[in-house]
């Protein structure tokens, strides 16, 4: 995976970006609220304040700034809220720590983690991860459907640029759900956790030699804006429940990337009615 990004050549002149959950798969609001949330009920035994804290998953990785982000970074977030103001998180500082100084949030990284410090809280975050994994893969793919249009409009970008999926969640599992929906066919690469953080990804591909706004990254959460930012491409928008709307726009947003007439104006007024909509200004 991480020499894929590497060996990674363009061959048009664009070059769009695309995130996956909650943009172009309706999965979001599924993966969080029957797997990741009871997930972590289950492993930390928080049965007592289930309700809680699957309210607090949710208002923290779906409805906050932190949206779109890697499961370990939400997770952290999530324990420390529950350490705080619910039971003691033993071990808690050892995973934080992991959280904010390795280079790579992914599975295999957090078991090199464990079997450096042998954090009873970095165990349960692999014990987590691994049943996450689990309950995500017996959920029927013909439930991890495209939102309305964006199969169309991957479809339509395919001939003019390069097309590659950036995505904080689990590689293997992101591939399998693009390849059940015949989606992988309109795309040249998939990145993810286990490559590197978005921001580190997008950088490395902009870096191929795509001339300065014909980088284009589609998302839907504020991590997918601050990797854009940080990469120097143009961002935009999927608003969240509104994602129909977003994609049947998409064919003038574009034109305009394409004829390089996608404005600072139209660009930071999108940005605007993303932030509205995510409560996150």
């Amino acid at each position: 995976m991480k020499e894929a990004i590497k060996v990674f050549e363009k061959t048009t002149d664009f070059l769009i970006c695309v995130a996956s959950d909650g943009c172009v798969l309706d999965t979001m609001d599924m993966k969080h609220m029957r797997c990741l949330g009871p997930c972590l009920v289950h492993v930390w035994n928080l049965e007592e304040y289930r309700d809680e804290i699957i309210r607090l998953w949710r208002k923290v990785n779906l409805f906050s700034p932190a949206r779109g982000l890697n499961r370990f970074r939400g997770l952290a977030k999530v324990l420390a809220e529950i350490h705080e103001n619910y039971v003691r998180v033993e071990g808690l500082s050892e995973y934080i720590y992991w959280v904010q100084t390795t280079r790579e949030h992914s599975d295999e990284s957090l078991e090199e983690a464990f079997e450096r410090t042998g954090s009873s809280c970095i165990r349960k975050a692999m014990e987590w991860s691994n049943l996450v994994n689990q309950s995500m893969a017996m959920i029927s793919d013909k439930k991890k459907q495209p939102f309305d249009g964006a199969r169309e409009a991957l479809e339509s970008i395919r001939s003019y640029v390069d097309v590659v999926v950036v995505t904080a969640a689990n590689g293997a599992e992101i591939r399998k759900e693009w390849e059940a929906q015949s989606l992988i066919q309109y795309t040249d690469l998939l990145v993810s956790q286990e490559t590197g953080r978005k921001a580190e990804c997008l950088k490395k591909l902009v870096q191929k030699g795509y001339e300065p706004g014909h980088v284009l990254m589609i998302g839907d959460s504020p991590a997918d804006l601050k990797a854009a930012k940080e990469a120097g491409a143009l961002f935009y928008p999927v608003l969240v429940y509104q994602e129909r709307e977003s994609w049947e726009a998409f064919p003038e947003i574009l034109k305009q990337f394409l004829k390089g007439t996608y404005s600072s104006e139209e660009e930071a007024r999108q940005i605007q009615e993303f932030q509205k909509n995510l409560g996150v200004q």
